[in-house]
């Protein structure tokens, strides 16, 4: 039978299973609660969806297991909260995060002269190590005197600041330029030195892909160009973010999110995971300290509280709107949906879910690099003889990922807790997800995400009904990825390896 058609059947049997199941729940549950259930359902499948999708393309294409997704998606909430609530802290380090990344983008650049310089054993084992050294030293040096947590507390005080009345009482006043700039370029020079490290000096089993300049140096200028702007801006653009709209602040918000996650992503693979893709098992550990180094991290400059994004003004304006239009008239915080009043920003997260998963779709079928990325998997020596420099497109990969990872955080942001542990659970569910979706496959993912926040939904709804414990609704999900390994252990869209 083809791989084609087992999919639809297998993708039939799901739909009629799950239409079986809906309408049993419809029954037991009744009109309402069905519906606000399943929607609550639906919300958390999107955000089950925007992380697994992280994962798939992660751990289901490159065999790389994250460990650290879920800090990633806590990142995510944190960077859009805190721009979206006071933007201090971002322009303040933003010009460090765009330094360093320019100087880690270098690398395809310097790494095909230094792969080829002829060095003593002694040294081209010593050489990495050294700048790793050298590089953190830099880093720490480029910090010093530098009040982040002064800059990190600015959107803690953001419900005082608004019921003063002044929106600038809390925006603490940027270092100035003339003692400011010696920071970026030392940060610059230690992402230089973690490119040089990465790029092996002298190791002629090295394998370093010339391309042609026009295809590397745009990368490296962009980021540089962008580094400018920020030091440029650092003054100014705080101020200016919170004179805009709400909408288009929030608007905004998500992109920076989606922006730091994937330069986070790239500076991760390149530094951390690349050197070690020949000890998998080493990828496992690495990944699980840099969730705790994330995690205290966090709690060392927000602390270890929770707090609450407020919702953008598209969804957070009084009353209830009859239909579509009406929300998107008024900006009404709750709908009606046949009959059921349901929070009009939990429909944005479901949207937001299948828009991604649109995108995915498109990128993965439908586009040269989704070609480029499922050729690389199969075959790396084959495309690398093709001239494509696969461990480029790994990176791209993994920056997509974690960029997903950020996007679900900030688009939690609005009705989660913010607080330092809540990865955590998305992390667990990520995996289940990818576990019973089929690894490397994004429709699974998906699937199996919808499956998920579904069971968990309607577990919390029956536990809730009937005074049961609630690890019953959590054991839900797990207890489906049980069922599902032991019809198929390959997952409902995995292939048999």
């Amino acid at each position: 039978m083809k791989p084609k058609t087992k999919k639809i059947i297998t993708l039939s049997i799901v739909v009629l299973v799950v239409l079986v199941i809906t309408l049993l729940l419809y029954k037991v549950a009744g009109k309402e609660p069905f519906i606000r259930t399943a929607l609550s359902g639906l919300t958390l499948g999107s955000l089950f969806f925007l992380v697994a999708a992280g994962l798939t393309l992660i751990f289901g294409l490159m065999d790389v297991l994250n460990f650290a997704h879920g800090s990633m998606f806590m990142l995510g909430a944190y960077m859009g909260w805190q721009l979206y609530t006071n933007p201090t802290f971002i322009f303040a380090l933003l010009p460090h995060l765009l330094a360093f990344a320019t100087g880690v983008m270098l690398l395809p650049l310097i790494k095909p002269t230094l792969v080829r310089m002829k060095l003593p054993e002694k040294w081209v084992n010593a050489i990495p190590k050294i700048t790793l050294v050298l590089a953190l030293l830099l880093a720490v040096f480029s910090f010093i005197g530098f009040d982040i947590l002064a800059y990190a507390k600015t959107a803690m005080v953001a419900a005082s600041i608004a019921t003063a009345g002044n929106p600038f009482a809390e925006i603490t006043p940027q270092e100035p330029f003339a003692t400011y700039w010696i920071r970026p370029v030392l940060i610059f020079l230690s992402g230089l030195l973690v490119a040089i490290a990465s790029a092996k000096p002298g190791n002629k089993q090295e394998f370093a892909v010339r391309e042609r300049l026009s295809k590397t140096l745009p990368v490296p200028v962009i980021f540089f160009s962008l580094t400018i702007l920020a030091l440029v801006v650092r003054e100014s653009a705080p101020k200016a973010v919170l004179l805009m709209d709400g909408n288009l602040r929030f608007a905004i918000a998500v992109l920076v999110s989606i922006i730091f996650g994937f330069v986070f992503g790239q500076v991760v693979e390149i530094t951390l995971i690349r050197p070690l893709y020949v000890r998998p098992t080493f990828i496992i550990i690495m990944t699980l300290g840099l969730s705790y180094v994330i995690r205290e991290l966090v709690q060392l400059l927000w602390d270890p509280l929770a707090y609450q994004m407020v919702r953008p003004p598209f969804a957070a304006q009084p009353g209830k709107a009859a239909n579509l239009l009406e929300w998107f008239q008024k900006g009404s915080s709750t709908l009606n949906i046949f009959g059921v009043t349901f929070p009009t920003y939990r429909l944005f997260v479901i949207a937001l879910g299948i828009v991604m998963f649109i995108f995915i779709t498109i990128l993965m079928t439908r586009s040269r690099l989704g070609m480029i990325i499922r050729a690389g998997v199969q075959d790396p020596q084959m495309v690398e003889a093709l001239g494509i420099n696969v461990k480029s497109i790994f990176t791209l990969v993994f920056a997509l990922g974690v960029a997903m990872a950020a996007l679900g955080g900030i688009g939690a942001g609005p009705f989660l807790p913010i607080q330092p542990l809540m990865g955590d659970q998305y992390q667990t569910q990520g995996l289940i997800t990818v576990v019973i979706g089929g690894m490397g496959s994004y429709v699974g993912a998906f699937v199996g995400a919808m499956i998920l926040g579904m069971a968990r939904a309607f577990g919390d709804y029956f536990a809730l009904k009937y005074s049961l414990s609630t690890a019953i609704a959590e054991a839900s999900t797990v207890i489906i990825m049980i069922i599902v390994l032991l019809a198929r252990p390959q997952g409902l869209f995995g292939k048999k390896e």
